[in-house]
C-alpha cells in the first residue's frame, strides 16, 4: 500500500529486511560455495570499531558472514550456478557486435526529453562504488567477428576484447564448475568510490582533522601526483563529470562533519569521519533509490 520509505521507521526496517530475505532466496546465488583457496580473511579492529563503522575493505557488514562483500571476494550470480557454464561454441551467437550495431546505432539525433548528461555521470559514479573487475587480461583476448560492411576502423582490426581476469582463489584442478570472478572493490553501497576500498587509500584521502577529507582552499580536490587526476578512492575512466560529483560529495562529507562537531563537540577525528561517511553513503543511496 505504501512504499517502504514512507512507513514509520520500525515498519520500514521490517519491510527492508523482507526485501533482503526475498532477494537472497530468489534472486541471488552464492558463488562462495564453489571450491576456493587462499581466500582473503577479515581482520577485526582492536577497538571493535568494525561493529559500528564501515571497514575499509568492506568486511563485517554482516556479522554472521564477515567476509561477505569485502574486497577481493567473488561476485554473486543472479541466475542459478548451473546456468552459468561457458560454452565457447555458442559464445558469439548472437554476435555481440551485431547486437551492438542493431540496438545502439544512432541513425539520427534523438533528443533525451527526461534526462540530461548528469544521469550518465551519476550512473558511472555509482557503478564505481559497487564493482570493478580490474583490467582485462591483456594476454588473453576475445576476437569479435566483424561483418564486411562493419564501419569499425581498419587500423583497429581485428576487434579484440581482453578477457576478464580469472578468479585467483579457484583451485587449478577445478575445471568442471562454472567460472567465478573477483570484485576488486567493496560490493557495498558504502561510497568506496569516494573513500577507497583499503586502509592506505582512506588514510591518504583524510585530512585527519575534525573527520574531514582533503580539499584545497579553492574548493577543488587535490591532484594525485602520480597521474594528475583528482585524489579520490577510485579514479579509473576519469572525466570532468566525475570531478563534479566527487568534489560535490567530498564537500558534503566535510559539511556533515561540521554539523556533527557542532552537535557533538567531544567526538574525535575518527568518530566524526566514520559517522559522516555513513551519512554521506546513505544520502547517495537515497538519491539513487528514492528521489
Amino acid at each position: 500500500m505504501f512504499p517502504w520509505h514512507k512507513l514509520p521507521l520500525p515498519l520500514a526496517l521490517l519491510e527492508l529486511i523482507g526485501f533482503r530475505n526475498r532477494m537472497r532466496q530468489n534472486n541471488l546465488y552464492d558463488t562462495e560455495i564453489l571450491p576456493a583457496q587462499n581466500r582473503p580473511q577479515p581482520s577485526p579492529s582492536l577497538n571493535n570499531q568494525h561493529l559500528v563503522s564501515r571497514t575499509p575493505e568492506g568486511s563485517f557488514n554482516d556479522l554472521q558472514q564477515p567476509r561477505m562483500g569485502m574486497v577481493n571476494t567473488r561476485f554473486g550470480r543472479s541466475v542459478p550456478l548451473d546456468k552459468t557454464h561457458v560454452d565457447p561454441t555458442t559464445l558469439f551467437t548472437p554476435n555481440p557486435r551485431d547486437v551492438s550495431r542493431t540496438l545502439l546505432t544512432r541513425e539520427k539525433f534523438i533528443p533525451a526529453t527526461t534526462l540530461n548528461l548528469l544521469a550518465a555521470v551519476w550512473i558511472q559514479f555509482e557503478t564505481h562504488d559497487w564493482f570493478w573487475h580490474g583490467r582485462g587480461d591483456g594476454h588473453k583476448r576475445w576476437t569479435i567477428p566483424l561483418a564486411p560492411d562493419d564501419p569499425w576502423p581498419q587500423e583497429h582490426r581485428p576487434m579484440e576484447v581482453a578477457k576478464t581476469q580469472a578468479d585467483p582463489t579457484r583451485p587449478d584442478a577445478d575445471t568442471a564448475q562454472p567460472p567465478t570472478f573477483i570484485n576488486q572493490v567493496t560490493h557495498w553501497w558504502d561510497a568506496s568510490q569516494l573513500y577507497g576500498s583499503d586502509r592506505d587509500t582512506i588514510h591518504r584521502l583524510r585530512s585527519h582533522v575534525d573527520g574531514k577529507l582533503l580539499i584545497q582552499d579553492n574548493g577543488l580536490l587535490p591532484l594525485n601526483s602520480a597521474n594528475g587526476i583528482d585524489l579520490v578512492g577510485f579514479d579509473d575512466n576519469w572525466w570532468i563529470g566525475l570531478t563534479l560529483l566527487h568534489t560535490l560529495f567530498v564537500r558534503e562529507h566535510n559539511a556533515i562533519c561540521d554539523h556533527l562537531k557542532e552537535e557533538y563537540p567531544g567526538w574525535d577525528d575518527d568518530t566524526l569521519f566514520n559517522h559522516a561517511r555513513k551519512i554521506n553513503a546513505a544520502l547517495m543511496a537515497k538519491i539513487h533509490t528514492v528521489e
